[in-house]
């Protein structure tokens, strides 16, 4: 009796319920958090090849962020960040689902709060707490290496890059490098000069989603430019995998680490 109870399907715990998340970085907090009996559905982006947990995401149902799907999926709580619309929100109000709002903010403490909150609706507290531990460990071991005294520039295929008050900007001085694009000024995400890039190319390109079909690569995109193309083969360049990259730098150390463990030559 014993052996078919333990092989019996898992179930969550009263106090663990069950969860929905409706857009792909919802997905990343429920994956990551979540006892895998509790999740009801993720959405369709969930095992898209940039979701830091796609794995995860195999054989959990994918639910559309509409009302019906969401219902049927018997939730009693819903993550979201800006999946669904407020018809949907009015709605799960109306039937007595919570719903938790993921806040935005690329900035560690924001992101931990979120953690925090997280779990907490999903009463894996203790979990939240071991992966913002380690996340700080992680942080202070990039932070304690000597910085590189490089100038890196990120770019995507669409010609955009990260300034000041990006999560870009932070997982790049995290890597112990000088971000370029916060030194010419730039503010937030900007559409990269040509001419500024062909004036004073930086020392190190970080780029990601290259390889990604499914990133739109705009004809007049600077990226797209045979001159940036062949600077980009004189220049060291550090292609970081794109679900490192998204979510509002939920995983910027993950990147940190992959760049300066690529430039320190131990990856």
């Amino acid at each position: 009796m014993a052996g078919l109870l333990l092989a019996g399907p898992a179930v969550a715990a009263p106090s663990e319920p069950a969860v929905v998340s409706i857009d792909y970085c919802a997905d990343q907090y429920v994956l990551a958090l979540a006892d895998r009996a509790q999740i009801h559905g993720v959405s369709p982006r969930a095992r898209q090849a940039f979701s830091y947990h796609r794995d995860r995401a195999a054989g959990v149902p994918v639910i559309e962020p509409v009302s019906e799907a969401v219902l049927f999926a018997a939730p009693d709580l819903v993550v979201r960040f800006w999946g669904g619309n407020q018809r949907l929100v009015s709605m799960l109000d109306r039937t007595g689902v919570d719903t938790v709002n993921i806040v935005y903010g690329h900035d560690s403490e924001t992101i931990f709060a979120n953690l925090t909150k997280v779990a907490a609706a999903l009463g894996r507290t203790e979990e939240a707490a071991r992966l913002i531990a380690d996340q700080r460990d992680r942080m202070a071991a990039l932070e304690a290496k000597p910085r590189l005294g490089l100038r890196a520039l990120y770019l995507t295929p669409s010609g955009t890059t990260g300034g000041t008050g990006t999560d870009i900007d932070g997982m790049i001085r995290l890597a112990g490098l000088e971000n370029m694009a916060a030194e010419l000024g730039y503010r937030g995400w900007r559409t990269l000069s040509l001419e500024e890039l062909v004036m004073n190319p930086p020392d190190v390109f970080i780029g990601s989603f290259f390889d990604d079909r499914d990133v739109a690569r705009s004809s007049w995109s600077p990226a797209r430019h045979p001159r940036l193309a062949a600077m980009m083969g004189e220049v060291r360049t550090v292609p970081v995998p794109g679900r490192f990259l998204s979510c509002s730098g939920l995983f910027s150390v993950d990147a940190a680490e992959y760049i300066r463990a690529t430039l320190d030559g131990t990856r």
